[in-house]
């Protein structure tokens, strides 16, 4: 079902790719917020409008997903490359109120805490389930450089919840 909604969007029809983002937009949106909290929302119109000008693109290979998940994280990685240049022209706003606050879990503030690549992997290998082989896909990494990753966000993590105690 999803292969042919896949084709008739690449084919230009717009009605089968709305069914897409229904069926994959409660679950983008969820990793999104978890990944780049107040922006989520703006990322996922991206991803979708990405995804809808690339239709054609996905040839199967992988759940729709996790292609879409990829181009999203590809938007992610563009928006902090964009905030890092604004930042460093304002340097006041890098002084700033601590993004942990007391009312998130212990868990959200450690994976806060990690590089977006090592969040990223945690998020879909111990939050989403994919295996190594899938996230490495998404995150268009070697399997092996994906699992070194998902190593550190592990290690991260439990120094964070350690810290906590």
């Amino acid at each position: 079902m999803e292969r042919q909604l896949a084709r008739r969007a690449a084919a230009g029809e717009f009605a089968a790719f709305g069914e897409l983002v229904r069926a994959h937009e409660p679950k983008l949106r969820a990793l999104l917020r978890r990944l780049a909290g107040d922006n989520a929302d703006d990322l996922a119109q991206e991803t979708f409008l990405a995804a809808w000008r690339a239709a054609s693109a996905w040839k199967g290979d992988g759940t729709y997903f996790a292609w879409l998940a990829r181009i999203a994280w590809r938007k992610f990685l563009s928006d902090k490359r964009r905030e890092r240049a604004t930042a460093a022209l304002d340097e006041a706003e890098a002084v700033g109120v601590d993004p942990c606050a007391e009312q998130i879990s212990a868990i959200d503030q450690a994976m806060r805490r990690l590089p977006e690549r090592e969040r990223m992997a945690a998020l879909l290998c111990f939050a989403e389930g994919y295996s190594h082989a899938e996230a490495a896909t998404i995150m268009d990494l070697p399997l092996g450089t994906l699992k070194s990753v998902v190593a550190r966000a592990r290690g991260g993590l439990v120094r964070c919840l350690e810290d906590e105690r």
